[in-house]
């Protein structure tokens, strides 16, 4: 019986044990390496990237903060009447309560009225407006301001009322003679149309008839009135004007 022999071509056990565990440290070792320390291409870039430091310029100033510009308001323009009334108050007008406005419209619708119908109202416009202005104590002072402002169309009127030279009216009533508002001046007047039972009467002061006359039909009469008569009585007779 033979035995054959072969070459053994691995290590004992006890070898093989020390060969495999020293390839095993081997190649931890190198993996720690690779992994622990940095490359090249790492080591430049980090040495050029620039450190960062602190900012040293001085903060800004805050721009401070700008206000609206403050609202331009254009004056509020006063009316006519308006500016009337405010003249009435700082001349402390006496008007029984009315206002300067208030007073001198009342006198241009009388105005108006009476020149639309001046068969009814029995006077003339210069006539009522003076008759206005003598109502009150400040009357005069209203108009003569009031009317050129809030109705021009009566402002010749209105003048002429104030002066006293205007024509009066006579219709049905008793009249004083004389030259104030609520007077019949001195003069010659004339009464016209279907005159039916009309009676004047002229009187001195004393009471007695200076002339007087009954008339059952005319168509027009004519009567004189006198500086020293005291009143004049019309009954019936219509209106009276003045004869220039």
């Amino acid at each position: 019986m033979f035995r054959m022999s072969f070459p053994m071509s691995f290590p004992p056990p006890g070898r093989g044990r020390r060969v495999g565990t020293l390839l095993a440290v081997v190649c931890v070792s190198t993996l720690v390496i690779a992994l622990g320390e940095p490359s090249g291409d790492d080591t430049a870039t980090a040495a050029q990237a620039p450190a960062r430091t602190a900012s040293t310029a001085p903060p800004s100033a805050p721009v401070p903060k700008r206000s609206p510009s403050p609202r331009v308001t254009a004056p509020v323009r006063k009316t006519p009447a308006q500016r009337l009334d405010a003249l009435g108050r700082s001349r402390k007008w006496e008007l029984s309560g009315s206002s300067a406005s208030e007073f001198t419209r009342d006198a241009c619708d009388m105005a108006q009225e009476t020149d639309s119908r001046p068969d009814l109202a029995g006077e003339s416009v210069p006539q009522a407006l003076a008759m206005r202005a003598a109502s009150e104590d400040s009357g005069a002072d209203a108009l003569r301001a009031g009317v050129p402002a809030l109705c021009p169309k009566w402002t010749k009127a209105v003048e002429a009322s104030l002066s006293g030279h205007y024509d009066r009216w006579i219709t049905d009533d008793t009249y004083d003679i004389g030259t104030a508002p609520d007077q019949i001046p001195p003069g010659t007047y004339r009464t016209a149309g279907d005159i039916a039972d009309c009676y004047w009467e002229r009187t001195a002061a004393n009471g007695d008839v200076i002339d007087n006359g009954l008339v059952t039909a005319a168509r027009r009469i004519t009567v004189v009135i006198g500086a020293s008569d005291s009143t004049f009585t019309s009954d019936n007779c219509g209106l009276w004007t003045p004869v220039h």
